[in-house]
């Protein structure tokens, strides 16, 4: 800039000190110089038009650079703010997280303690359920033994079903009422054996007019021998009668005994029909011939137990047998159900 402006200056200084055009020379020199700083005054002005439009196109430029700088440094900024609420979200997250993490220590030492209580009632409970079972045990012996008890101290008695009663009845008139049944039914016994009574008398002893059926007579020898001698008398007879009406003579059995001895039933005439020569000796024990041996079994386990090594029996006796399990299933679903 400071040539071109000493270059004006020059051109200036050498116009005011040039003549007016009509005083100028017209000498080939002349008309040279003229023409050259025509052409420098040109070129200047073209220049500074140039320049000054090279210069505005720059700012215009510039101008756009900042404005893109601006967005740029807004979209920066936008996302440092983002950075830091994501930031922040994170040290939130963090703390909650370490929050949760003691939470669940937390929980795991109670789960460890839950399990530790659990283990300990299993304990427990497996505990009772063998103490439980024990004592079922030890109730089913107990009350086997007092079945057997009460089986033994039955065992002298005879049980007299369908005898009439009368409007006054005392031992010596049963005690009557029995010889009368012996000596109808059993001349030959009478005569044979001293028939010894400890004790005679109805059951229940309370009389009811309710009853449509006469109640049974208890009668109890002092030896089993005679009961056993008077049930063999009317097994063989068939049929008893007193005064012409039929009665039954049956052992004074307890009511668990009595049912032992009806389920071996089927079971019985099954070994009958096939000459087994079986028998349901006192209080409900099966016995029957196999090979050549007489073979006892007190329930129904036993027998089955048997069987399986005796595949005849076994199918001879199969249905028998299935039949039992299946009625015993079929009581437990109705205890159920109920």
């Amino acid at each position: 800039m400071g040539k071109k402006q000493n270059r004006k200056t020059g051109n200036s200084k050498t116009q005011s000190a040039s003549p007016p055009p009509k005083e100028r020379s017209s000498s080939p020199a002349t008309e040279q110089s003229w023409m050259e700083n025509d052409f420098d005054e040109l070129r200047e002005e073209g220049f500074r038009r140039s320049n000054y439009s090279e210069l505005r196109e720059d700012i215009q430029t510039k101008g756009k650079e900042v404005e893109n700088f601006e967005k740029n440094l807004e979209e920066c900024i936008t996302r440092i703010s983002n950075t830091e609420k994501c930031l922040k979200e994170l040290m939130e997250l963090k703390t909650k997280t370490r929050e949760l993490r003691e939470e669940c220590r937390s929980l795991r030492s109670r789960c460890d303690q839950l399990e530790e209580r659990v283990s300990a009632m299993e304990d427990e409970m497996n505990e009772m359920k063998r103490e439980g079972k024990f004592r079922e045990k030890r109730i089913k012996r107990n009350e086997q033994t007092l079945q057997e008890i009460w089986d033994y101290v039955k065992r002298p008695n005879l049980r007299l079903i369908g005898v009439p009663e009368s409007d006054v009845e005392n031992g010596t008139k049963l005690e009557n009422t029995l010889q009368d049944i012996i000596q109808e039914n059993f001349p030959n016994l009478a005569r044979q054996a001293n028939v010894q009574i400890q004790e005679i008398q109805r059951t229940p002893q309370r009389y009811s007019s309710r009853r449509a059926t006469p109640r049974h007579i208890i009668v109890r020898f002092t030896k089993v021998e005679m009961k056993e001698k008077m049930l063999r008398a009317a097994r063989e007879k068939g049929r008893v009668t007193l005064k012409g009406k039929p009665i039954r003579l049956t052992a004074d059995l307890l009511a668990e005994t009595l049912q032992a001895r009806r389920e071996w039933g089927p079971i019985f005439n099954i070994l009958k029909g096939k000459n087994f020569q079986p028998r349901i000796s006192y209080p409900a024990k099966l016995s029957f011939i196999s090979e050549g041996e007489i073979k006892y079994f007190i329930d129904k386990q036993m027998l089955r137990d048997f069987v399986t090594t005796r595949p005849a029996l076994k199918e001879l006796l199969k249905e028998a047998l299935n039949m039992e399990r299946n009625n015993r299933y079929q009581l437990l679903q109705n205890h159920a159900k109920m």
